[in-house]
């Protein structure tokens, strides 16, 4: 299990659990979701399903938003309703049909050498 100071995240992705000993705190900066959005890129609607966010609301990002990625990442943000960001996306990245464990343990995990 990881845990951070004030939020617990029991459903890890068991391929993402080498090395990361707890979870950034509190919600992403747009800055932070704009650098996240250039390293999901290609990925951004099968990200946006395990985030939570449903296939008519990524089809409309498709079809009207100039930055998809970004603009997916602010969408989930703004109207998320967990708590504990940092572990929803970290699963979120980890998940098979996303397949970005690395980029989970940069931008959402403490890491330890």
């Amino acid at each position: 299990m990881v845990v951070t100071k004030s939020h617990h995240c029991f459903k890890l992705q068991a391929s993402c659990l080498s090395h990361v000993v707890g979870f950034k705190e509190g919600k992403p900066s747009d800055g932070d979701l704009d650098e996240l959005a250039g390293k999901i890129a290609a990925k951004w609607q099968k990200l946006g399903r395990r985030l939570g966010i449903s296939q008519n609301v990524l089809d409309d990002i498709e079809a009207n938003e100039k930055e998809k990625p970004y603009r997916m990442l602010l969408r989930w943000r703004d109207t998320a309703t967990s708590t504990s960001f940092y572990c929803d996306l970290y699963n979120a990245l980890c998940h098979d049909r996303a397949g970005l464990n690395n980029v989970a343990k940069e931008f959402c995990g403490k890491e330890t050498t």
